[in-house]
């Protein structure tokens, strides 16, 4: 059995859509996911004067950090803290 070149050709087309493909779902899931994120801290600083409080002190700080992206806040009782911090930027103290 033997595979000429037009079939290898197709073949080699269809694995690389394939792979295309895969790659934009993932970064899609991704996309969304930040998304959700944000919008998640955002309703959380629009309820919580504390949550928004530490959100303008981070970004008096650093300017170029987005709530949901680089960092998420998180309720604690009648508190807010930090509970993630995804960048290179030192934590602060808050």
């Amino acid at each position: 059995m033997t595979i000429d070149n037009l079939t290898l050709a197709a073949i080699i087309i269809s694995v690389i859509l394939v792979i295309v493909t895969l790659m934009l779902a993932t970064h899609n899931k991704k996309n969304e996911q930040k998304m959700r994120r944000m919008a998640h801290q955002m309703m959380l600083m629009n309820r919580n004067e504390k949550a928004h409080a530490l959100c303008k002190k981070i970004q008096s700080i650093s300017p170029d950090l987005c709530a949901g992206l680089d960092f998420t806040l998180k309720e604690n009782g009648d508190d807010v803290e930090i509970d993630t911090w995804d960048t290179h930027h030192p934590k602060p103290n808050a």
